[in-house]
């Protein structure tokens, strides 16, 4: 094989590589998405006192770690975070505060407050 041969083999190689790349930066970007929003629901649990609420968010929480292991494994950084939320949510790190009786959350107010919380955040819950 000539040089001018292997030239031509590389250049076609990157751009075979080149095409991965806007695949591998959505990825990504899910990723932060994924991160973020576990972040967020885990101050939202921190501070709720209706029991209902926490367990709705408990399974979201659980929902976006799911996405996280899939798509980015379950090693390294991500595996770390991954245990230290599931420390968390098993009690080792997650106060529960009493809620008085009157400020039970019906399931409506909780879809309502939800979707309040996604749009003041522009979608990134």
């Amino acid at each position: 094989m000539s040089a001018e041969d292997g030239t031509l083999d590389r250049a076609a190689i990157l751009e075979v590589l080149k095409d991965f790349v806007p695949e591998i930066r959505g990825q990504l970007q899910f990723m932060d998405f994924l991160v973020r929003a576990v972040m967020s629901d885990l101050e939202r649990h921190q501070e709720e006192t209706d029991a209902g609420t926490r367990i709705f968010l408990e399974q979201l929480i659980r929902m976006h770690m799911n996405h996280l292991k899939l798509n980015g494994g379950d090693s390294g950084a991500i595996g770390e975070f991954m245990d230290a939320v599931n420390q968390w949510l098993a009690g080792g790190m997650a106060p529960r505060p009493e809620a008085p009786s009157s400020e039970a959350m019906s399931v409506q107010d909780l879809i309502n407050a939800t979707v309040d919380a996604m749009n003041l955040s522009g979608g990134r819950i």
